[in-house]
């Protein structure tokens, strides 16, 4: 089956580094995607020297303003939904990688396997890990990035135009209808991830009552970088596989 990982992302050059070098380590053998989608104005590039492994693509789009209304963005799910008119047409199912949270190699490997013993629009295991100063815990599952959902389902109800709820529009309709296998037994894959000190990282989840969070995101979110993404290898990751066995 082939999946793609939207990767919406802007100002978070050392974030968005780490969580393409953790797409590059995903143990899938079938066909994969990441698709980045640089929402800045200041535009990004790939890596020219970069290798895939066989079955894994990149797609990086540079695009700062809202196709609707022509304007800078103002909220996540417009970006969202401007992600979808990218979305390789024979993607089976999407997940959603989110720049500041970790991902283990078996995360789309297994998400695959728990689609599949479903049979339904959308699986995610019951837990996943939980990141935070004190450690690393498991924790009752209701983070959208550890969510492997039909293509087909996202693209008829979209994302509202909100920031914090914006997965609300496709997720309460696979809730309210049945339509997501919840597996108790479905291995943990995803670390939501609220312990980088050492890398700034504003959270929209953190305060989402505030009418000015997307703009305090934006204006928290200042890492350029060098402009060219470089993936993390391995030895930089293992130290954040590790975390779940410490």
């Amino acid at each position: 089956m082939k999946v793609t990982a939207i990767l919406a992302t802007c100002g978070r050059h050392t974030l968005l580094e780490r969580s393409v070098g953790m797409y590059i380590q995903q143990d899938y053998t079938g066909e994969s995607a990441l698709l980045i989608y640089n929402n800045s104005n200041i535009s990004l590039n790939l890596d020219p020297n970069l290798s895939l492994p066989p079955g894994k693509e990149i797609f990086l789009f540079n695009m700062h303003l809202d196709s609707k209304t022509g304007e800078r963005y103002n909220n996540l799910g417009s970006i969202y939904n401007d992600v979808l008119q990218y979305v390789p047409e024979d993607t089976e199912i999407i997940y959603h990688n989110d720049d500041d949270d970790l991902f283990l190699p078996n995360h789309i490997s297994e998400g695959v396997k728990g689609f599949k013993r479903g049979s339904k629009l959308a699986y995610k295991p019951a837990k996943s890990y939980f990141r935070h100063a004190g450690g690393v815990t498991l924790m009752a599952n209701t983070l959208e990035p550890s969510i492997f959902v039909d293509y087909e389902h996202i693209k008829k109800y979209g994302y509202s135009e909100t920031t914090s709820d914006q997965h609300l529009q496709w997720v309460n309709p696979l809730v309210y209808g049945g339509n997501i296998f919840v597996d108790e037994n479905g291995p943990a894959t995803l670390i939501y991830n609220w312990g980088d000190t050492n890398i700034p990282t504003f959270k929209t989840s953190g305060n989402a009552g505030d009418p000015k969070n997307f703009d305090n995101y934006r204006n928290f979110s200042q890492d350029h970088g060098d402009r060219v993404i470089t993936p993390w290898n391995r030895s930089q990751l293992q130290p954040y596989y590790d975390l779940v066995n410490a």
